[in-house]
């Protein structure tokens, strides 16, 4: 399986090299230059190819880290993306206790969908607990990782590609959609945190 990565930032870094290392194909498209990120991705993983926003857009799963400013234009440029699983990442969360209204006011996640109605657009935030200690060492690799997605398909393969890139997949899909009709579930994600 291909994933294609329209974006550069740290999140997405840290996602081509858990994929590359979990044996995916992995392309990158850098918007501002693919010669920028040349040396990093070497580091990472000899055989990712940086490569044109086209051959990215074919991956079977894409993530897309553009800030809202450069969105449209992106956006704009791709092929036909209908049918297509994109996932819409997120500058990190330090507080997960903010993470649902992260989600309910990311504007660029809101702008995404509404440019790519066709498609099936997951929006994914990584907490970072500030709290956590230095030497948790055993904890390293299976980090929380969180999501919301409308599409059945789209979501069982989601999960199942953050399972395999050792992260701990949390689908706030049905949470976010009782928040919205007015539930409190500040302590279901307490309790979501708490309760491993």
């Amino acid at each position: 399986m291909s994933i294609g990565i329209i974006g550069i930032g740290s999140f997405t870094l840290e996602i081509a090299r858990r994929a590359y290392q979990a044996g995916y194909d992995v392309i990158i498209h850098n918007p501002r230059g693919n010669s920028l990120i040349r040396d990093v991705t070497e580091k990472i993983g000899p055989e990712i190819k940086l490569v044109s926003l086209g051959e990215a857009a074919q991956a079977e799963i894409i993530l897309l880290f553009i800030p809202k400013d450069e969105l449209k234009k992106v956006i704009d440029n791709l092929p036909d993306m209908t049918g297509k699983i994109i996932v819409h990442t997120s500058t990190l969360i330090f507080d997960p206790q903010s993470l649902f209204s992260g989600i309910k006011n990311a504007m660029t996640y809101k702008i995404t969908a509404s440019l790519l109605p066709n498609a099936h657009i997951i929006k994914l935030f990584s907490p970072i607990d500030l709290n956590k200690k230095s030497d948790d060492s055993h904890n390293k690799k299976r980090e929380e990782i969180f999501f919301i997605a409308d599409h059945a398909d789209s979501k069982y393969t989601i999960l199942l590609f953050l399972k395999k890139l050792l992260y701990t997949p949390i689908d706030l899909s049905g949470r976010l959609k009782l928040q919205n009709i007015g539930i409190d579930l500040g302590s279901v994600l307490n309790s979501i945190t708490t309760n491993k």
